[in-house]
């Protein structure tokens, strides 16, 4: 499950950069304004937002909003459409300026989530019990408008752009296997650019973070195995029980008390206890299941800081010293997902001031960092790239948390986060190397 930390606005950091400049020369040759040309398309935006909101489908199973979104590409004028093998429901199309530049790239995703929405919704999902509460149905309207803005005004774009719509973000598959396929290295993309709705974040409003901004998932299970028992004798068995309940106990301690968490941030959650009958009260069990989730900016197995012990030894010490204590024994099985999301600095360095001088007072650079996960990991593991935060709270809308049947965002988002993929797309082509 994957989120998107709540960015309140009193906690964002300074504003970046100065105050308006001189638009750079592509934007003067082209006599170009993104403001003017993001409001031509915002009905197709709007619109799009809210067909795809109304017909929420979960992972895997996005074909109809792939009709609609290719159907719409298609009609922009773009041609060139890549195949994913193992992802049907994926849509990456390329523009070509013609004229030499990087060739960048604008991600959304496709997919809802299974969660009956409230009532008073508008718009509101016609699915029972699906809807768009992670954003992804502004995500993609808003890089479709940015696609159909950058069709319609060619003269002041450089390089190529690809427009990658990704299905399954909330699923296993998506951004990884788009990744695996190797279509965005055989395109030769430079860089990836992608935003996500910010609940609490004000509308107008785009935060950023530098370096690592959202933690890897990991995920474990600890089966525990002893000597059952009558419940009336428990010093004939291990009781595992008493053990378990010691055990969760010592894993919610161990990163405060065992990791420098100032350097080696981790949240470690048990979120499942499975052991005993509820046929057999007065027995206690030979057997007790524990599972959880790990959050990390670092493998689990790397050596921590001056070469402490690793995660993943800390987790190993901490069950064989209790178990051996209560004569039982422990299995751990740990499953690394996806990793970190980190921003490219250099990328950072080279874009954000210009961007910021095009759309002063939006940018906000922020220190939060957030335990949550995203597969965007899976591409800056791979390519440069920046992942940005889009303020959607205005008069009383866009507050409540992603993932939730309350969540909903205010509208006026929808053309903030457009003009915000269009700069960065216009700015990528002029700043950055063609290769």
């Amino acid at each position: 499950m994957l989120l998107w930390p709540r960015f309140r606005f009193a906690q964002l950091g300074f504003i970046v950069g100065v105050a308006c400049a001189a638009t750079t020369p592509a934007v003067q040759a082209a006599g170009f304004s993104a403001t003017d040309a993001v409001a031509e398309a915002l009905p197709t935006v709007q619109a799009t937002y809210r067909s795809i909101h109304e017909h929420p489908e979960l992972g895997l199973k996005e074909s109809a909003t792939h009709d609609l979104l290719q159907g719409q590409l298609a009609a922009l004028g773009l041609t060139q459409f890549e195949p994913v093998a193992k992802l049907p429901t994926a849509i990456i199309t390329v523009w070509d300026s013609g004229r030499p530049g990087p060739t960048i790239a604008l991600r959304a995703e496709l997919d809802a989530r299974p969660t009956q929405e409230a009532a008073d919704h508008d718009p509101r999902s016609l699915i029972d019990g699906v809807m768009h509460n992670c954003g992804h149905d502004a995500h993609a309207a808003m890089v479709l408008g940015a696609a159909r803005v950058i069709t319609r005004h060619p003269a002041a774009f450089n390089g190529k752009v690809v427009f990658i719509f990704q299905p399954a973000e909330e699923i296993a598959g998506g951004a990884d296997d788009i990744v695996a396929d190797g279509v965005l290295q055989r395109l030769g993309v430079q860089a990836i650019f992608a935003q996500h709705v910010s609940p609490g974040m004000p509308v107008g409003a785009i935060s950023f973070t530098s370096g690592a901004v959202l933690a890897g998932s990991n995920y474990f299970t600890i089966t525990l195995h002893g000597q059952g028992s009558h419940a009336a004798m428990p010093s004939d068995g291990s009781d595992l029980p008493l053990v378990t309940a010691k055990v969760v106990e010592a894993l919610a301690s161990l990163p405060a008390r065992r990791l420098d968490l100032l350097n080696q941030p981790v949240v470690l959650s048990v979120t499942r206890i499975e052991t005993g009958s509820a046929k057999a009260s007065n027995v206690l069990p030979a057997a007790a299941t524990i599972g959880g989730t790990i959050r990390a900016f670092a493998d689990l197995d790397a050596a921590g800081p001056s070469g402490s012990p690793s995660v993943r030894d800390l987790i190993n010490q901490t069950l064989a010293g209790l178990t051996a204590a209560y004569g039982a024994t422990f299995e751990l099985s740990l499953r690394k997902g996806s990793p970190p999301t980190r921003n490219d600095l250099a990328l950072e360095a080279a874009l954000l001031p210009p961007v910021n001088r095009a759309l002063p007072d939006t940018l906000r650079v922020t220190a939060d960092r957030g335990m949550f996960s995203e597969d965007f990991s899976y591409y800056t593991a791979e390519f440069p790239c920046l992942y940005f935060g889009l303020g959607v709270t205005r008069d009383g809308r866009g507050d409540a948390g992603v993932h939730t049947a309350d969540f909903n965002l205010h509208p006026d988002a929808l053309a903030v986060g457009t003009r915000w993929l269009v700069e960065l797309a216009r700015t990528a082509g002029a700043t950055l190397p063609a290769r």
